[in-house]
């Protein structure tokens, strides 16, 4: 994936975040247009923090591309959100602290091995979302690549 398609991604989800937030410190998770965003949705998810179960966040909504990185070929949110859902480690767990605290976008690089035993390469956008200064969802999107 090229350096400019992956920094259009992120500048894209961020733009419309901040078309969407107006004078608040972020939008609601109601404000979300799945179709405003249809370009990009593959390479978006959405994580609900405010049921935080002992698999880790929920995951509302995960774009395929997604999957394709973690090494699965399923598109049932439910099972892939499992799979991929953060334990109590990692820099997507600490990206979902940073916003949930800081209640602003983290954007940050990382990598991860598959399950098809891959290196996993990437780079993440977090948006927080949710209504009077309490986050309650992330929107994010991620580009990735194999190495």
């Amino acid at each position: 994936m090229s350096e400019h398609l992956e920094k259009r991604l992120h500048q894209r989800l961020q733009s419309y975040w901040h078309s969407l937030r107006g004078e608040r410190p972020f939008p609601a998770e109601g404000d979300i247009n799945l179709a405003d965003i249809a370009d990009i949705l593959p390479s978006c998810f959405m994580v609900s923090v405010s049921d935080v179960g002992q698999h880790g966040y929920r995951y509302d909504y995960l774009g395929k591309d997604l999957m394709e990185a973690y090494g699965e070929e399923m598109f049932n949110p439910d099972i892939a959100g499992r799979l991929i859902s953060p334990t109590d480690h990692g820099p997507m767990l600490e990206g979902f602290r940073q916003v949930i605290d800081r209640k602003q976008p983290v954007i940050y690089e990382a990598e991860f091995i598959n399950r098809n035993q891959l290196t996993i390469k990437y780079r993440a956008c977090l948006l927080p979302l949710g209504q009077e200064e309490k986050v309650s969802h992330i929107l994010g999107c991620m580009r990735w690549g194999v190495y």
